[in-house]
């Protein structure tokens, strides 16, 4: 399945499958689904703040909610959303 996206209220891209993305200000990621939201440290690096430097690290690696399956989404959200993502650990 393809996701398909929308942007939603509040700054946050919402993926068909039920998930979401905001980036707020300059260093806050955040990512929702139905186990709540996550606050992933991230760092936008310029202005139009496109190029994002995501601290994979901070994402807890869960048996509900593996880690891997959080960086991959962030992944397609950032191409939806015509971002750079930029992985740190």
């Amino acid at each position: 399945m393809t996701d398909r996206f929308r942007r939603a209220g509040w700054g946050w891209l919402r993926s068909s499958e039920g998930w979401a993305v905001r980036l707020q200000g300059r260093s806050n990621l955040q990512y929702r689904d139905v186990t709540g939201v996550l606050h992933i440290s991230a760092e936008a690096m310029s202005k139009p703040w496109s190029d994002i430097v995501v601290d994979t690290s901070t994402i807890p690696d869960t048996p509900s909610l593996p880690r891997a399956r959080v960086i991959e989404r962030l992944h397609r959200a950032f191409d939806a959303r015509g971002w750079t993502f930029i992985e740190a650990e």
